[in-house]
């Protein structure tokens, strides 16, 4: 009798300890971070936009510039074949790619580039104290350095993105270079 007790005993805690499928990402789940999501920034329209904004939606943000060589592009083409993946779920993620470069990145700049990848894809913009508070707030690294190139300058600048939950809470970090198919499982599972 002890030996089926104690059986069933570690089965019990085995079963517990258990994540279900649910449960697993991909990416890093930091929704136990205490961070500031909150942003106040202009889109390529002109119009000031908030997390408030896209609240009922997963929302993606990346980081980036448009004069970027490698980085942002991969990541901005690997976002457009994760909305592709998630096919009509895609309508219930906003993606939303804040510059690093506001100087360069124009209103003007970011409505040519962003659309490329996706419709839906919104590019945000706004001063430079502006976007300092918000890499800040999001522990963003970047830096302008010199490349003797025309313009001047490129920036580097940590990669990946934040995922925030339909409720505005930040929920995932997804390390750069993750496959597009594990990105849209990791989604689908917040939509």
């Amino acid at each position: 009798m002890k030996k089926i007790a104690l059986l069933f005993l570690i089965f019990i805690c085995l079963v517990s300890c258990q994540k279900t499928h649910d449960e697993s990402f991909a990416g890093t789940d930091i929704s136990s971070v205490h961070m500031d999501t909150s942003f106040k920034l202009r889109d390529f329209n002109g119009r000031t936009r908030t997390l408030e904004d896209f609240k009922g939606k997963v929302v993606v943000l990346f980081f980036g510039f448009t004069h970027c060589p490698d980085i942002c592009p991969t990541t901005m083409t690997d976002l457009k074949k994760t909305m592709n993946l998630l096919k009509d779920k895609a309508s219930g993620v906003q993606v939303i790619f804040i510059t690093l470069d506001p100087a360069r990145d124009t209103e003007d700049v970011l409505k040519k580039f962003i659309p490329t990848f996706n419709s839906s894809f919104l590019g945000l913009t706004g001063s430079e104290s502006e976007i300092d508070k918000v890499t800040t707030q999001f522990k963003i690294f970047y830096k302008k350095v010199n490349d003797g190139s025309k313009a001047g300058y490129t920036i580097d600048h940590s990669a990946g993105l934040y995922v925030i939950d339909k409720n505005g809470s930040v929920k995932l970090h997804i390390s750069n270079g993750e496959k597009p198919e594990d990105i849209a499982s990791d989604l689908e599972k917040l939509i």
